[in-house]
This record gives structure tokens, C-alpha cells and sequence, in this order.
């Protein structure tokens, strides 16, 4: 069965291929193909972007989570991390010789909530990751950095998801990206994300020694020639830079046609009973990684595999949670994921791409219904 509409797949346009072959030849040419002017300018233009002072680029979000935790110097710590994401998120907190502490999910954003973060917390917490899921802010994101504040906690945001995602501070009357809310962002450029170069990553800080320290460590911990710390090599690639510096041109207009997307998602499902959409918050600009909704009394295996009979990929990220997840099993307790255990069987998302048109996306939605009214027969 071949794929109609994949779930996720990266945009350019012609003319970003040409000027983007244009940029490579001119690199390749140079003979400096790593850590040069491209990365350097797509740093630069990251930071100014996301609206903090620096930008660190790496060769993964893994790496930048990695290379996060320990620039803050947090060491043999507990941290909290949500069981709803991808592995790489409690892998970081393992390879920077931490334990992670999973936490559940508020049911209406699927992400880390205050009220999650106080069943989880315990003196010897050092930091907190919170994963903007499917590209929201969660609302309780202030509530979360002032409660970081009061009690000396490092705030990481895991902003795969989340480039240009904003939020509205109604008492300081401004607009914040994600990757600015916390000590530090950590974005990935993962080809299946809302902007890609390939493969890497890049973590954001107002924090010149976290700056500092980042770059030494992906680096082999040094100059390149003189190591200070024991660390690999984390570093980005120019080919890469030039792929980042096309795409971030477009971040704006590929956030806004997501939910532009979206928007249509959610009027021709509002009136299905079998599924529930999750709520909208008007303060906050989702970057929308991902349509999820909740599906009810449905087998979602069977769903999935009636839609990818019509050549619509869907996807159910994370399922199963961290808590489940063979590698975690030793830093697992007897805490309860009632949220996490309920909800990631049910949830689900549909096709979300730069490329879909309004016809697409009411093709999609048909057949979305055509498989809902076979179960109701």
C-alpha cells in the first residue's frame, strides 16, 4: 500500500533547493565543512528568532539535552521528566549520569502540568524538563518558572516540537517562544519536525557560562586539539547550518499554515462523538508538531490500519510512555500514571505537513468518518 500522506514530511521549494545548492557548492569549495560561518549565522539567527541571547547548534536534540544538564553542572540529581516523549529525553538525563523521575501528563495539553510536577517533587529534584508536546505550551508554564524560581530548580525546555510556538505573559504584556520560558530550550531538526537540517539540534540560553561550557563540551570537551573535559564530539555541520538557514526563513509561514491546518482539522471532526479534540488556549500559538485527538470506544490499532488502507499514515506519539519503556524499568516506582496508562491508547494524530491543501485535508477528514461509521454499523 503505497503512502498518499505520510504523517510527516519536511518542505522545500524549488527555489530553497536551488539557493540551498548554491550555498553547499560555495562550502564545499571552501574546504570548511564543520563548526564554520554557517553555523555561526545560523546561531545567530536562531537566537534572534526564539528572542534570548545565544544559540547553541549540536548534531541532535539528544545531544543538546545532554550537553544542557550538564553545562548547568547538575550531576547524581533526580530530575523530572513527563513519561509522555520520545526516549532521547530520559537518555539525556541517564547519559549525563542523573536519574530521571517520570512524571505524568494533564490530560487537556498532554504535557507535564504544575499539578503533576507537585505529586513527583522531592528535596533532591535539581531540575525539571518540560516537553511542549505536539508543539503547546503548556498554560501553567509560568506557574512552573515561578515555582523554579522560589525553589532554586533548573527550568529545561525539551522544545522538539515547539520551534516558533509562543505565549502571551498577561502580566508583563509581552510574547515568548518557546526555548525562552526556561534556563534553557533544546530544539531538534529532525526531519519529521516543523524545520529540519537533516539530523540536529540547538539549545538556547540568556546563560553565557551555559553558553560557554555547551560549546567547550561538543567539542571533545575542548579546542578541538586540547580537551578540558571528557566529552564527545556533539557538533553541527555547515551542510547542515545551510539547510537550518533555509528553513528558518520560512518558520513563520510554515507555523501559520499548520494551523491554518489545524483550524480545519478541528471544525470538520468537532461534531464526530467518537472522537475528542483537545482544547484551544487563546494565549498560546501552538506550532501544532502534530494534530492529536482522543479517540473513544475505537481499537486504535484497527483505526490506523483502515486509514493506511486509503494511504494516510497517522501517528501516536509516545506510545508506549517512558514508564513502560524496557530502558527506564529500573528507575520506574509504584507511582501511578492513571493519565499517561488512559490516554496514550486512545490518542492519536493525522497527517500535518507544509504541502497538505484544503482538498487533502477534507479528504483526510472524510475518510477519518468513513472509518468511524463503520464501527457505529
Amino acid at each position: 500500500m503505497s503512502i498518499l500522506y505520510p504523517r510527516a514530511k519536511p518542505y522545500f521549494s524549488n527555489k530553497d533547493v536551488d539557493d540551498i545548492l548554491k550555498d553547499i557548492r560555495e562550502t564545499l569549495h571552501s574546504g570548511n565543512l564543520v563548526q564554520g560561518k554557517r553555523v555561526e549565522e545560523f546561531e545567530t539567527k536562531f537566537a534572534k528568532m526564539v528572542g534570548i541571547k545565544y544559540a547553541v547548534a549540536t548534531n541532535s536534540c539528544t545531544s543538546a539535552l545532554e550537553l544542557t544538564i550538564k553545562s548547568l553542572g547538575i550531576e547524581n540529581k533526580k530530575i523530572l521528566v513527563p513519561t509522555e516523549t520520545f526516549v532521547a529525553t530520559g537518555n539525556s538525563v541517564i547519559l549525563s549520569n542523573n536519574i530521571p523521575v517520570f512524571t505524568d501528563i494533564d490530560s487537556s495539553t498532554l504535557c507535564m502540568s504544575y499539578d503533576t510536577i507537585l505529586d513527583r517533587m522531592t528535596p533532591d529534584v535539581s531540575a525539571i524538563i518540560i516537553v511542549h508536546m505536539g508543539g503547546l505550551i503548556t498554560p501553567d508554564i509560568y506557574k512552573i518558572r515561578n515555582f523554579c524560581d522560589r525553589y532554586g530548580l533548573y527550568l529545561i525546555e525539551d522544545a522538539a516540537h515547539a520551534h516558533g510556538a509562543q505565549i502571551y505573559n498577561e502580566y508583563r504584556a509581552t510574547i515568548k517562544y518557546a526555548g525562552s520560558l526556561g534556563d534553557v530550550g533544546c530544539f531538534s531538526f529532525y526531519p519529521t519536525k516543523i524545520m529540519t537540517t537533516g539530523e540536529g539540534g540547538m539549545i538556547t540560553t540568556n546563560s553565557y557560562d551555559v553558553m560557554f561550557m555547551a560549546k567547550t563540551l561538543r567539542n571533545h570537551g575542548g579546542d578541538g586539539r586540547l580537551g578540558t573535559y571528557p566529552a564527545s564530539n556533539d557538533r553541527m555541520n555547515e551542510i547542515s547550518a545551510i539547510l537550518g538557514l533555509s528553513q528558518l526563513k520560512k518558520l513563520d509561514e510554515f507555523v501559520k499554515k499548520r494551523n491554518h491546518i489545524a483550524k480545519m482539522y478541528r471544525k470538520l471532526l468537532e461534531d464526530i462523538t467518537e472522537i475528542d479534540l483537545l482544547p484551544e488556549y487563546k494565549k498560546i500559538k501552538n506550532s501544532y508538531w502534530n494534530f492529536y485527538f482522543i479517540l473513544n470506544n475505537i481499537d486504535r490499532e484497527k483505526f490506523i490500519n483502515k486509514m493506511l488502507q486509503f494511504g494516510i499514515q497517522l501517528g501516536d506519539a509516545y506510545n508506549p510512555p517512558c514508564h513502560r519503556q524496557p530502558v527506564f524499568e529500573r528507575y520506574v516506582d509504584g507511582y501511578d500514571f492513571k493519565v499517561a496508562d488512559t490516554i496514550l491508547e486512545k490518542h492519536i494524530s493525522l497527517p500535518m505537513y507544509t504541502e497538505l491543501t484544503d482538498d487533502d485535508i477534507v479528504f483526510i477528514v472524510d475518510k477519518v468518518k468513513e472509518v468511524v461509521n463503520d464501527y457505529r454499523k
